[in-house]
């Protein structure tokens, strides 16, 4: 018996797709590579390209000037105090980080290992999405309420005795910019740490109780191990967003003091004051060491790792 021919247009095109594979992989492929060239790639492109322009008349002209990074980097015996602004980013965004990391891999341990199978578990992890459903700025505005000199933390502190007077340093400080930032990127790594988790085999926790195993012993050579992509990735996101987060210290830390800007901060300040190059060099080297975090993960981990999750 001879075999049936196609008998419509997608019978045709699906017979040519199944001689051709590589036009059917290529279909797959361009349309997303052609997106991210012209949604991701020359945009980030343009930025780093910008920032070796000048300004002239508060426009932008092509050009080849390092002017930009080397006030940045105050050489030439130009000022350091942006690069001081920097480094002082770098330290509260690793310090973030950290603290993150210890209350995010505690809860998702907590929800991830303690409560497995729980019908409480997934609602109480949800918990974490609410604030989510709000404006970004309001949720830092009700921060700004509660740490005032007349917020709730004074108001009940003074109440019950403990102070005679609003506490120092719990508004327009470092302190208040690390509770607005944890308050924001804590579910960053949460979420990632407890999908690493849920993943691991029951089996294989079981094993390690089996095998004479500590709790402490299962939690640092079965639970970390196995969870490590997801504090990888989690990790990344929260150090990379306290990066570029101007909104909290702008409200929280009174970043009109240049004591308490971030590098965010003068990034928005560079812009309002058409110094674009400016802007663009400081972008572009917060984008270089996010570039250089997961190059340092392939190096070290391999990025299929991220599959693993």
């Amino acid at each position: 018996m001879a075999s049936r021919r196609p008998s419509g247009p997608f019978d045709q095109l699906a017979e040519y797709f199944a001689d051709h594979p590589r036009a059917l992989l290529s279909l797959q492929i361009v349309p997303p590579l052609v997106f991210v060239f012209f949604f991701v790639f020359v945009p980030l492109a343009s930025i780093f390209a910008w920032s070796f322009w000048t300004v002239e008349n508060n426009r932008l002209v092509p050009g080849f000037s390092t002017s930009a990074y080397e006030e940045f980097l105050g050489i030439g015996g130009l000022p350091t105090w942006r690069l001081d602004i920097f480094l002082k980013t770098l330290r509260i965004a690793v310090t973030q980080t950290a603290i993150a990391l210890v209350l995010g891999f505690a809860i998702a341990y907590f929800v991830g290992i303690k409560m497995r199978g729980s019908k409480y578990a997934l609602p109480l992890l949800l918990l974490f999405a609410v604030p989510f459903l709000t404006s970004y700025l309001l949720r830092t505005l009700s921060w700004y309420i509660v740490l005032q000199s007349r917020g709730l933390i004074n108001t009940v502190l003074q109440s019950i005795g403990a102070t005679n007077g609003p506490l120092p340093g719990l508004l327009f400080s470092e302190f208040s910019v690390h509770v607005g930032l944890l308050s924001t990127y804590l579910p960053f790594m949460i979420f990632p740490i407890w999908l690493a988790m849920s993943r691991i085999d029951q089996t294989v926790l079981a094993a390690s109780a089996d095998l004479g195993g500590r709790p402490r012993d299962t939690l640092f050579r079965v639970v970390v191990p196995l969870g490590l992509p997801g504090i990888l990735i989690g990790s990344i996101f929260v150090f990379v967003g306290v990066l570029g987060d101007s909104v909290v210290p702008e409200i929280l830390g009174g970043a009109t003091d240049s004591s308490r800007t971030l590098i965010a901060n003068l990034i928005d300040k560079a812009i309002s004051g058409q110094q674009y190059p400016m802007a663009a060099a400081i972008a572009s080297i917060i984008l270089l060491m996010a570039i250089g975090l997961i190059w340092g993960w392939e190096r070290a981990f391999g990025l299929k790792k991220i599959g693993e999750i």
